[in-house]
């Protein structure tokens, strides 16, 4: 996705999910597909980060949303449990003192822009109504939003925020760097190691210590089209990729521009975001991808075998079923076929819908539906998972520390800002509920999270129920994002993609293989474990 349009449109989902994120469950926030730079980063791309959202990635980062403005802070209610709906418990136990009292100023990112003012006003609503509980922690807001590039500059200028947000993929190296601090005491304290999804939280650790807070989490699928697949004969949606084949061909009508399948094909990290989605679905694993030598080593795994599989496959897709669309696509060009109905089917992540709506306002979103990606030769669905997590500066002094852990997590579970969020959701259209996404939490708090959604929603989520279903019974299974260089990985495939896209002649093993000796060269031997 481009890199301009991710950071603008992050600040406002990024306040979004402030306002939702726990009530949501499945956070609001699009993915976000990963940048173009191969060497910082790629669902966003994705995702990590990865469109609304930081996309990995974002890869998958952000996708354009808007906001209803707020009550004046002074009419604000406080952080007080009082104020709480009896629906969402109060999990988390605020001090009645954050740094002892102490002046503490913060940074915080995710501040929306002037020219967005109904999103600024209610970010600045919230934190008038943190501080009215804390009247000793001043907190400014920074209009920025993650991307690897941008972040490496701050790292190297000294001026991380106190509170950022990097792509899952980010984590480990942003701890190995000194940027991030340890949070497991306030784990600890509040209890959340026993909330938060273990697969999920496992990502937010590095060497047994937890160094973030999840803020949402997606899995990738197929969006459809539900009419265009009636139209053609099909009552549902491929559940392999020779049936995807098949019924792209006929869904296919390049007379009125329509293709049958589409996915990012435009070169940058979020192509090779999207790849590794279809690769993991003909068997690749992501440990694989970058195996690790008992010396600390690293090795490019990714030149043989299964990637090597689902790049024939692609290339099949272009020029020998010619089935895919004939324009590049980035990550939001990718969601725009499909919701203006020049595609049929496209691999996305769910959180997307988001984007769709909010974005195409006119267009019936009851029209699409959600599906696991097809099987593989192994006869099993697989799910590219990533997200985006909140981290705490190291260089931030101990009540900076306090100050900034407390307000995210007031920000993230308190039950009144999770109730005021949804209310504004009912003042605003734009506001989006119930996309596919994967939980955050475990037990009767995602519980209660799902059935408030549920109250909320203006997405069709009985669209969505082919995925949940397979991914909650454990049908799909999930694999994470590349992390060793995974932002660096994602680039030297989106530029095999788009070779192998471009001109028939290029053969996918040799694209590749050459493609992995770069890596090897120019990435891992320069790492170290």
């Amino acid at each position: 996705m481009n890199s301009r349009i991710l950071s603008r449109t992050l600040i406002v989902v990024t306040l979004i999910s402030t306002l939702l994120l726990s009530a949501c469950g499945a956070v609001t926030p699009a993915t976000t597909a990963p940048t173009t730079a191969p060497a910082a980063a790629a669902p966003t791309a994705a995702p990590t980060a990865a469109p609304v959202a930081e996309a990995p990635t974002a890869a998958p980062t952000a996708a354009p949303a808007a906001i209803a403005t707020s009550a004046p802070a002074a009419e604000a209610p406080t952080a007080t449990a009082a104020s709480a709906p009896a629906a969402m418990p109060a999990l988390i136990k605020m001090p009645e003192q954050i740094a002892g009292g102490r002046p503490v100023n913060i940074t915080v990112i995710g501040k929306p822009p002037e020219s967005q003012l109904a999103a600024l006003e209610s970010w600045n609503a919230q934190v008038a109504r943190f501080q009215a509980t804390y009247p000793n922690v001043t907190i400014e807001g920074i209009d920025y939003a993650y991307s690897p590039d941008s972040f490496a500059a701050l790292v190297a200028g000294n001026q991380v925020p106190t509170l950022f947000e990097v792509y899952l993929t980010d984590l480990g190296k942003t701890v190995d760097q000194g940027v991030g601090t340890d949070l497991t005491s306030f784990y600890t304290a509040q209890g959340l190691q026993e909330v938060f999804n273990p697969n999920i939280l496992a990502i937010a650790s590095h060497d047994g210590k937890i160094y973030g807070i999840p803020r949402f989490a997606y899995a990738m699928g197929l969006g459809y089209n539900i009419a265009m697949l009636k139209a053609a004969g099909f009552d549902a949606p491929p559940t392999t990729w020779e049936e995807l084949t098949t019924m792209s061909q006929k869904l296919t009508k390049r007379d009125e521009g329509i293709a049958g399948f589409s996915f990012i094909t435009d070169g940058s990290n979020a192509t090779g975001w999207q790849f590794t989605t279809i690769a993991y679905t003909f068997g690749t694993k992501q440990a694989d991808l970058v195996a690790t030598k008992p010396d600390g080593s690293y090795t490019a795994g990714f030149a043989t075998g299964a990637p090597v599989a689902a790049l024939d496959y692609i290339k099949n897709l272009r020029w020998q079923y010619d089935v895919l669309p004939r324009e590049n696509l980035d990550w939001a060009k990718n969601g725009e076929v499909l919701a203006t109905g020049r595609t049929a089917i496209a691999v996305m992540a769910g959180d997307q819908f988001n984007w769709i709506r909010m974005t195409f306002p006119d267009v019936d979103m009851s029209q699409f539906g959600f599906a696991p990606l097809p099987v593989g030769p192994d006869g099993k669905s697989v799910s590219l998972v990533g997200g985006n997590i909140a981290m705490v500066s190291a260089a931030a002094s101990a009540d900076e520390q306090e100050a900034a852990v407390y307000f995210r997590l007031w920000t993230q579970f308190d039950p009144a800002e999770i109730q005021i969020g949804y209310e504004l959701s009912q003042k605003d259209p734009q506001f989006v509920i119930g996309a596919p996404t994967l939980p955050l939490y475990v037990g009767e708090y995602q519980q209660s999270n799902e059935s408030l959604q549920e109250q909320y929603a203006n997405l069709p989520t009985q669209n969505y129920e082919l995925f949940r279903n397979a991914v909650s019974s454990g049908a799909v299974g999930l694999e994470l994002e590349p992390v060793i260089a995974g932002q660096e990985y994602y680039g030297a495939m989106g530029a095999v993609i788009s070779a192998i896209l471009t001109d028939q002649s290029v053969e996918p093993a040799t694209s590749v293989k050459e493609a992995a000796d770069i890596f090897q060269t120019n990435v891992l031997d320069l790492l170290q474990q």
